[in-house]
């Protein structure tokens, strides 16, 4: 009976191929990588990679074919875990979307800290965010803080140049076509007129201590050109509104809060229409174009106002003159 028995194993072990005891084609051979870290670049685990530590991705979305054991972190990008992907550990995703194939391993949570859906990148290293709904309200509370500043800054400089604003305001409103093209001139040449003159003082050994003094003070005096010319067009506006409806409060903070409304007030509308509805982006997004273009002329025609009046220390026009009414004479006339 033995022999029975062990020629029929025998001949059972003859019938079955070899191939069923070869290794099975799903197995794989991993070769291990320590913690896979990038920053504003897209990633790619491979089929035979397994990561022994974390994957981190910032910037850029994390492609996972193979198989990563303590976690994986992607901030503002997408995760996709292929068929093949065995991830042993939680899953972090900031502003992006996680795409699961089937038979993917997931062993860990999944954690989202999103305020809405990333965009695409529009350069391979920066990454451009949409916060959905959210992002409405943020632009609202941006532009109000910048307006808020702006605000504080001009009420300065009221208080500490009223004369200079005066005659840049005056001088803004006699020859506003001059005044801007002297503005956008300097705009457009101010940065690189600073490189020069930093490189020629630093050809000059005597002259190279003063590059790190000259770029400050450019910069300060450059801020304190715009906020003044600003302020001078704003408090020029608010007299002149105030003329025309016959108002005569002879306070320069009013006519200055007036004309800051006027200048800002299509910016100011824009973004509390796209706060109120996405139906009304069209209209919001017209009102912004006209805001914008209004506080682009002002600026621009403020600093060329201000550099024509050097930063408000003479005229270059002279001031209106007041037209007294003649005074009735007493008649002399006696009886």
């Amino acid at each position: 009976m033995r022999k029975v028995f062990l020629t029929t194993i025998t001949a059972l072990g003859l019938l079955v191929p070899a191939s069923a005891f070869a290794q099975t084609p799903d197995a794989t051979t991993y070769r291990l990588t320590g913690t896979r870290l990038a920053f504003g670049q897209d990633v790619r685990i491979e089929r035979d990679e397994e990561v022994t530590d974390a994957a981190v991705v910032i910037g850029g979305s994390l492609n996972v074919e193979g198989r990563v054991r303590d976690g994986i972190v992607v901030v503002g990008g997408d995760l996709h875990l292929a068929s093949t992907a065995d991830v042993r550990g939680d899953v972090v995703l900031v502003g992006g979307t996680l795409t699961r194939d089937a038979g993917a391993q997931l062993t860990g949570g999944v954690n989202y800290v999103s305020f809405g859906e990333w965009a695409n990148r529009n350069f391979a290293w920066f990454p451009s965010v949409r916060f959905g709904e959210f992002g409405r309200w943020i632009t609202l509370v941006g532009t109000l803080a910048r307006i808020s500043v702006l605000g504080v800054l001009m009420v300065m400089t009221l208080i500490v140049a009223r004369a200079p604003v005066a005659r840049v305001g005056r001088a803004a409103f006699a020859e506003p076509l001059r005044a801007f093209i002297i503005g956008f001139a300097a705009e457009l040449f101010f940065v690189p007129f600073l490189i020069a003159a930093s490189i020629g003082l630093a050809l000059t050994i005597i002259g190279i201590p003063f590059v790190a003094v000259l770029v400050p003070i450019a910069i300060v005096v450059a801020m304190f050109a715009f906020v003044l010319g600003f302020t001078a067009l704003a408090c020029r506006i608010g007299e002149w509104i105030e003329d025309r409806l016959g108002w005569q409060p002879r306070n320069a903070f009013v006519a200055t809060a007036i004309g800051f409304i006027v200048l800002l007030a299509p910016t100011l509308a824009a973004r509390f229409i796209g706060v109120a509805s996405f139906g009304a982006a069209p209209a919001a997004f017209v009102l912004m174009m006209i805001g914008l273009t209004v506080e682009f002329f002002a600026w621009t025609i403020g600093l060329g106002a201000a550099i024509t009046t050097g930063l408000g220390r003479w005229y270059t026009v002279p001031p209106p003159i007041s037209v007294q009414p003649p005074q009735p004479t007493a008649s002399a006339t006696a009886f």
